[in-house]
């Protein structure tokens, strides 16, 4: 498969395509005269200049502005799907909303309130016909691995009446079928970029637990495997205090993460999902000059949904009315 990925005649176009679009995208320079845009419309007008152009025209509320975005990445989805030979790499990627939408439809079934516009249009499963399966408990037609994980979730649900057993359960379903895929492409960067997120999951999920005096017993439950984190050594260090608990990991690759997420002897998670963002970009960056394979995939679609996040903080912040010093604060690093 390594040396499929490597074939210059099968890969090589599709790589020198998203090389073009590596070209136009924003750049720390773009997205700082966005900041500093007096408002909106001024930056509609900054964005007219970009392949964005024909998402905002009619954009006017943060709604808006978050619909446009999905729209832009479906269409950047399409264009992949166009030139990438191996889908089944885009199904890793698509598959992290679909399970998205799963959780969204499961809860909705549980409250009974009907679903709410946080579904994404991005996921690869058809929403009315697995909203339909899901209210009637009739899975049999939803392919793996979302059968078997709907099916646990529900099990799990029913026993102990706790929405967060529903995310638990999916999540791991995701990253257990996220670590298959790229256990499967056999390839070093791939794998080790899966087992990083892991870690990040996990480390995010220990301290929101701490951060809420969970029992150690959630972490237990909660835990992803498959990172390099082990699941002893944090629920052996989960009473330390936070400064003790970033001490105790600095020989890990995340230990500036958690010291930069300090805040006094607190940790902020905003500041924490920020920092593992930069962390995942300089993570790739390495790989942006392989000619040919499965790298330059990854790294531009990791790429472009930094640039999207990092587009909807700046486009939200200024119609919220937030300063551009506060907006830049929260912008995450750049690829390009």
């Amino acid at each position: 498969m390594l040396n499929a990925l490597r074939d210059p005649l099968k890969y090589g176009f599709a790589v020198g395509r998203i090389k073009v679009r590596e070209t136009k995208m924003l750049g720390s320079n773009r997205l700082d005269r966005l900041i500093n845009a007096d408002d909106f419309a001024d930056q509609k007008r900054i964005l007219a200049e970009t392949d964005y152009a024909n998402f905002f025209q009619e954009a006017k509320t943060p709604e808006d502005v978050e619909e446009s975005l999905d729209n832009y990445l479906a269409v950047l989805y399409e264009f992949l799907e166009e030139v990438y030979p191996d889908k089944q790499i885009l199904s890793y990627f698509r598959s992290r909303y679909d399970f998205h939408n799963l959780k969204v439809l499961l809860k909705a079934k549980y409250e009974g309130k009907p679903i709410e516009r946080i579904w994404s249009k991005l996921g690869m499963l058809e929403i009315e016909k697995i909203k339909k399966a899901i209210e009637e408990s009739e899975l049999e037609e939803i392919i793996e691995p979302y059968r078997s994980a709907l099916y646990e979730a529900m099990e799990r649900f029913e026993q102990d009446r706790d929405f967060q057993q529903i995310d638990i359960v999916l999540d791991k379903a995701l990253y257990r079928y996220l670590y298959e895929v790229a256990r499967k492409q056999k390839n070093k960067f791939f794998i080790g970029f899966v087992r990083s997120l892991i870690d990040l999951v996990n480390l995010k999920v220990f301290l929101r637990a701490k951060i809420l005096n969970r029992e150690p017993k959630f972490i237990e439950d909660a835990f992803l495997n498959k990172g390099y984190l082990e699941k002893e050594k944090l629920v052996s260090i989960y009473h330390d205090t936070l400064s003790i608990v970033a001490d105790k990991l600095k020989e890990t690759p995340y230990a500036a993460i958690l010291q930069e997420s300090m805040v006094g002897q607190e940790f902020n998670l905003d500041l924490f999902d920020k920092k593992v963002d930069d962390f995942l970009i300089h993570y790739i960056q390495p790989v942006k000059y392989i000619p040919v394979g499965l790298e330059p995939l990854i790294s531009y679609i990791m790429a472009k949904e930094n640039e999207v996040k990092s587009l909807r903080i700046i486009l939200i912040g200024k119609l919220s009315g937030l300063s551009a010093q506060t907006i830049k604060e929260r912008v995450r690093v750049q690829y390009v």
